[in-house]
């Protein structure tokens, strides 16, 4: 595949993108081209579709949105362009092998197998460039971790809660965006607090002082307990996942604790504590919700 995009035979993203089940094994459950592209070259080896036919099919496939490219969706379009033989070969050959035209699995394990070859050959560190992209940024800050007084926890985790729940935040908030972001002088703080958005970076310590300046013990406790009731929910209610929390309940937590009834309030409070407006406050608050409801004897 790398050769491909290296040599301009195929573009987008949407060549190897995939939809990913919120199971466990987040397998895949739909079809990047890459592999609908080989699996139609294949069939149209056998004899079973017609090049002109498997063309039309890849045409149509490719104007789907890449979520949605299921099997199903492969084998309706293939009908509807008349390549119901090409359906049920493709139908029949899946069962006998689940992965077949997995390209990404197979670069993947080959990929494994290069990797494990090369165990106990001397090698030194590369002097590749430093990556400050924001999706490596982001990416980083996903995984930022801390242990304090014995407690494993997220960064991220943290810096929301005191977001959320810490009255003075919007201050330590606005200090710290005063002095991240220099453009934030001479605006209006509701107005720089809207417009301006640091490249937040958990992973440097001084940062992350400054974020959690008035975290008390109490906090992390309440953190870990939240996130520790999320897992043990998970593991007794096949399918249950944070983000699937009703927006209503959400934000009828929101608005309970910064005492924000009306839509604008709820927006100006959001920005003014760091987040991206009330829909991405919304967002953040899930993950403490179920925690936060039976801490106030609503969850029982």
């Amino acid at each position: 595949m790398y050769d491909a995009y290296a040599a301009g035979r195929i573009q987008g993203d949407d060549e190897v993108a995939v939809g990913q089940s919120t199971d466990a094994d987040m397998h895949s459950v739909t079809w990047p081209l890459v592999n609908l592209r080989y699996v139609l070259k294949l069939a149209t080896a056998a004899g079973v579709i017609t090049p002109d036919a498997s063309a039309e099919v890849l045409g149509e496939l490719r104007g789907v949105y890449y979520p949605h490219r299921s099997l199903t969706a492969v084998l309706v379009i293939s009908r509807r362009r008349g390549a119901e033989e090409f359906a049920r070969w493709l139908t029949a050959r899946l069962a006998e092998d689940r992965h077949l035209g997995d390209l990404k699995r197979a670069d993947a394990l080959r990929a494994l197998k290069t990797a494990l070859s090369l165990a106990g050959t001397p090698a030194s560190p590369p002097s590749a460039p430093v990556w400050r992209t924001r999706h490596f940024r982001a990416w980083a800050n996903m995984f930022a971790v801390q242990t304090v007084e014995g407690v494993h926890l997220a960064t991220r985790h943290r810096i929301t809660y005191q977001q959320l729940f810490d009255p003075q935040f919007k201050g330590l908030w606005w200090d710290y965006l005063s002095t991240a972001a220099s453009r934030a002088a001479g605006l209006p703080r509701s107005l720089a607090c809207a417009v301006i958005r640091p490249e937040t970076d958990l992973t440097d310590q001084d940062t992350v002082a400054r974020l959690l300046a008035r975290e008390t013990s109490a906090d992390r406790a309440a953190v870990a307990r939240y996130i520790a009731l999320n897992e043990e929910t998970a593991r007794s209610h096949q399918g249950f996942f944070p983000d699937a929390i009703k927006n209503s309940v959400a934000r009828r937590i929101l608005t309970s604790v910064w005492s924000t009834e009306a839509d604008d309030a709820l927006e100006d409070e959001s920005w003014a504590r760091g987040f991206q407006g009330a829909r991405d406050a919304v967002d953040a608050v899930k993950v403490f919700v179920l925690g936060f409801l039976r801490d106030q004897g609503l969850g029982r």
